[in-house]
């Protein structure tokens, strides 16, 4: 697309994100029917993954949770999408955050911090942390390229709103590593539960199954003096969430892994799944060679 007709569209969206989001729920409540019953976006897979997931729960159940899922993901796509057009005042009220102390205390200790958190409810929301807390002053998140140039030019622009600094994955040791060696301490948020893109170093038992994963972040925060603390979600109700920084301590057995600080991470990640289910994004194929434990 030539950059007169991204501009439009760009227009186009962004007048559309002004519209309040209880106008914009109900586009979300019109997209639900069709995206699960017309569409049926990826639904047989929702659905292995739920009943891999929880085998105890009956069928009732996990149609229950399957359908609260896609109006969630409904959702979703919406409050990203108001990202273009949302005072400050609207996020304060629609995002808790608590125990902001946390990061306060490890950037006072000279630490760099890495907040990991997973695709649970919209993530985009969270880059508000950074708003809440007075130090570290410098903030990063990382993200995947996208090839596609409209969309690839629209996330960036709603993610601007807060400030962060941007940095593509391939470039996340290189920048870090820079940032580092400035000695201002920074924080950075990795989102760590998609697929392994290249060969796993470890596995762990997550919902009751064999997952593989990247323990990436963990490797990074040793060569830049981080602490890896985790972001717990919950979503109390439609379009606002809490959020809660927590300190990740490794249990006894996982502290025999080379990646005590990952196999926490998705420790504390199920613990999140299993207390409100519907707001993982459950139609990611993380189990691709699915085993059961």
């Amino acid at each position: 697309m030539n950059k007169n007709g991204t501009k439009k569209r760009h227009h186009f969206m962004r007048l559309l994100a002004r519209l309040p989001l209880g106008v914009l729920y109900l586009l979300s409540d019109i997209a639900y029917p069709i995206v699960y019953y017309v569409i049926r976006y990826r639904r047989k897979l929702v659905r292995e993954n739920l009943e891999c997931s929880f085998p105890e729960k009956d069928k009732q159940e996990i149609l229950r949770i399957e359908k609260a899922f896609y109006r969630n993901l409904c959702d979703v796509f919406i409050e990203a999408f108001k990202c273009l057009n949302i005072s400050d005042q609207e996020m304060q009220r629609r995002v808790e955050i608590l125990n902001c102390e946390l990061p306060e205390r490890l950037a006072a200790e000279g630490k760099n911090i890495f907040m990991l958190l997973g695709h649970l409810g919209c993530w985009e929301w969270y880059q508000e942390v950074c708003m809440r807390y007075n130090k570290p002053k410098k903030g990063g998140e990382i993200y995947k390229h996208i090839e596609n140039r409209y969309f690839a030019s629209l996330m960036h622009e709603l993610r601007s709103r807060w400030n962060t600094t941007q940095i593509e994955a391939k470039q996340t040791v290189r920048t870090l590593l820079k940032w580092n060696a400035d000695g201002e301490p920074f924080l950075c948020g990795f989102i760590q539960d998609q697929r392994p893109d290249t060969k796993p170093k470890d596995a762990i038992t997550f919902l009751n199954q064999r997952t593989c994963f990247a323990p990436g972040a963990e490797e990074i925060a040793r060569k830049v003096n981080a602490e890896l603390v985790y972001l717990d979600v919950e979503k109390p109700s439609r379009g606002h969430y809490k959020l809660t920084f927590t300190e990740m301590k490794p249990s006894e057995e996982d502290c025999g892994s080379p990646y005590p600080l990952s196999r926490t991470f998705w420790r504390l990640m199920e613990k999140t799944i299993q207390r409100q289910p519907e707001i993982w994004l459950w139609s990611h194929n993380r189990w691709s060679r699915r085993t059961h434990s």
